[in-house]
């Protein structure tokens, strides 16, 4: 069992207001969840489902909420937002670990979800699990091999940071794998 500190910076109150509704409903819909099996399938349905939904143009996207602002793209005024849900991802996942209010991480399902989370004190905590035991870390690694929703979701990722780092040189950025 591992701790998990509560984030030093909450998700919800550094988002823009019209996209807290929406980071509260996915965390609703993840609590729901009977265990971290369930919940982990949850999770990587919503974040697959994001990613298919951001993919889509601009207009498109506006046009399945309905005219207006389109909260789950909250791209700024300026055009500096995230256009790729990829660059968000972290920051949904950290809003429905937030939601869930969880004290410790125990399985394996639920180390390789905060191991997602925009949060480095949710990060830390799975990090901490796998290591107590070389067993979780075994677990995890197990899980994200067979987990076809995950890899799904990890290949998705793994686009991003490529494309990321070849787009910025050899550095790391704040977006890339740990």
């Amino acid at each position: 069992m591992a701790t998990i500190a509560t984030p030093a910076r909450s998700v919800f109150e550094t988002s823009p207001e019209k996209l807290r509704p929406f980071l509260h409903s996915l965390a609703g819909r993840v609590s729901g969840g009977a265990n971290w099996m369930v919940r982990k399938k949850t999770v990587c349905d919503l974040l697959l489902g994001l990613d298919a939904f951001f993919a889509l143009p601009a207009e498109e996207r506006r046009t399945l909420m309905g005219a207006g602002d389109d909260a789950a793209s909250h791209g700024s005024q300026d055009g500096t937002g995230p256009e790729d849900f990829r660059n968000v991802l972290p920051l949904y996942v950290g809003a429905i670990l937030e939601g869930l209010k969880e004290e410790a991480v125990t399985q394996p399902e639920q180390a390789a979800i905060y191991m997602l989370s925009i949060h480095p004190e949710h990060q830390m905590a799975a990090e901490e699990w796998m290591l107590a035991d070389p067993r979780n870390g075994k677990a995890v690694r197990r899980m994200m091999r067979s987990d076809r929703r995950y890899r799904q979701l990890m290949e998705r990722m793994a686009d991003h940071w490529k494309k990321t780092r070849a787009g910025q040189g050899s550095s790391e950025t704040a977006s890339s794998p740990r």
